[in-house]
């Protein structure tokens, strides 16, 4: 970084300039975004406010720590893993290096479970999060849904240890659990059944599209996103895990890659009806759901 950094006396203006033309030169797109977004972490105000208060003069260890961040920034570490934080469903949530960054489309997937929950008059729906990662689409559905009883799981330590902030951060621990497990693997071993929703957002990236990925997003944990050589190794699993712990006429919800639909929607067999694909809001195939009613079985 130039000398300039090193000015002991300079404006939020100035500062951000310098940092928008850095980040810039190292190829980052958003490069104005993110220099307000870590702006705005550092003083601890919204994004708005730097407008009006362009002329505040910084301290010499705010304009060291802001160097910081933003040689992060260049380094193309995720905003969100910078400030450990991402905001999701209009929720705030605490994010870390290791665990995955909750994606915008994926609010569409929550929206989706809170209308069925509530259309279908569903009263204290038990739903299940399988790879609740930050606890992301749990803490979402378990506030908004103020009857639901939620459990997320995870296999990654890191995962459940955040997942398990967020929950009590939002106080919802008598109405929340996380729980360790591989997919559905420690329900079903405890014969747990009767769950009237399983929602995931399961990695669904193939082998080939990992070497297309972003910088950033190759900076979060492979585990967290890719699923075998074509994109289908959890839903392979899932989707027959979820028979055994559904109850009948339970409904499975799924995130899906915009490609995968016709391949997901095929994975369903005879005990399965209702299969339908929704799109995001930038209408791609983005989430497939399904009816358990073994009854249909022929």
């Amino acid at each position: 970084m130039s000398r300039d950094w090193r000015r002991s006396k300079m404006n939020i203006k100035e500062l951000l300039n310098r940092s928008d033309q850095f980040l810039a030169e190292k190829g980052i797109e958003s490069s104005r975004l993110d220099a307000e977004v870590l702006m705005a972490d550092l003083l601890d105000m919204e994004r708005i406010n730097l407008y009006v208060k362009y002329d505040y003069p910084l301290k010499s260890n705010e304009i060291d720590t802001y160097r910081e961040m933003i040689k992060k920034r260049a380094q193309r570490l995720p905003v969100a893993y910078i400030t450990e934080k991402k905001e999701f469903m209009s929720l705030e949530f605490m994010v870390k290096e290791g665990v995955l960054i909750p994606r915008p489309e994926t609010e569409n997937l929550v929206e989706t479970v809170i209308e069925y929950c509530r259309e279908q008059e569903i009263e204290n729906p038990q739903i299940i999060d399988v790879g609740t990662g930050s606890g992301a689409i749990a803490v979402s559905l378990a506030h908004y849904l103020d009857d639901a009883k939620v459990v997320g799981v995870d296999l990654s330590p890191e995962a459940i240890k955040v997942a398990r902030q967020n929950m009590e951060k939002h106080e919802l621990s008598e109405r929340m659990s996380i729980l360790k497990s591989d997919l559905l693997s420690e329900f079903i071993k405890r014969e747990i059944k009767g769950i009237d929703i399983v929602v995931s957002n399961p990695p669904y990236i193939s082998e080939a599209e990992m070497e297309d990925l972003a910088p950033e997003v190759k900076k979060e944990p492979k585990t967290a996103l890719k699923a075998g050589e074509d994109g289908l190794e959890y839903y392979r699993r899932l989707i027959p895990e979820a028979e055994k712990v559904l109850k009948n006429e339970g409904r499975i919800f799924l995130e899906i890659g915009y490609q995968q639909a016709e391949a997901v929607t095929d994975l369903f067999g005879e005990k399965w009806t209702e299969v339908e694909v929704e799109k995001d809001y930038s209408k791609n195939d983005r989430i497939v759901s399904a009816l358990f009613k073994p009854d249909a079985e022929a």
